[in-house]
């Protein structure tokens, strides 16, 4: 069985820069993540605009502090998203047993999530679960705006 594709594909070839300031890469990440948030997946569009998002460090650089610069470490993420996930990241341990952040740029959305016709996301697996949870995107006003969307046949 073919595993799906991921949801948000990189640019094969980082950015280069000579500064220490990670925020130079923002409209690189920006254009990699189609403008929307790597985790609620809502666009800049239905998330009060880019000046809504940030540059988040998927592994946190408190705990990673060698990928602060690595431009595969840095998502597109709404400022809700980015406040809830803050400088979370499962132990070791918690690892093992699947416990993780789902990363949609190595899985499909499909692989992890089922998203239901009430609005709210279903995690399929551990990992989807943990996200779920962790990054609470089963917000009301998540919720709602998946519904207006699909209601209006855009989402």
């Amino acid at each position: 069985m073919e595993t799906a594709k991921p949801h948000f594909v990189r640019r094969a070839t980082a950015p280069k820069t000579r500064t220490r300031d990670y925020g130079v890469f923002r409209e690189p990440v920006r254009e990699d993540f189609r403008k929307t948030c790597a985790y609620c997946l809502f666009s800049e569009m239905w998330a009060a605009g880019p000046e809504n998002f940030e540059l988040d460090h998927f592994r946190p650089k408190s705990l990673f502090p060698q990928l602060t610069m690595s431009y595969y470490n840095l998502y597109w993420s709404c400022h809700v998203c980015n406040r809830q996930k803050r400088d979370a990241w499962p132990s070791r341990e918690a690892q093992a047993q699947g416990i993780k952040f789902v990363d949609l740029c190595a899985s499909s959305f499909d692989d992890h999530f089922v998203s239901q016709k009430n609005g709210k996301w279903r995690g399929k697996t551990i990992a989807a679960r943990y996200t779920i949870d962790a990054l609470r995107l089963n917000r009301p006003h998540l919720v709602q705006l998946r519904l207006l969307l699909r209601e209006m046949d855009l989402g």
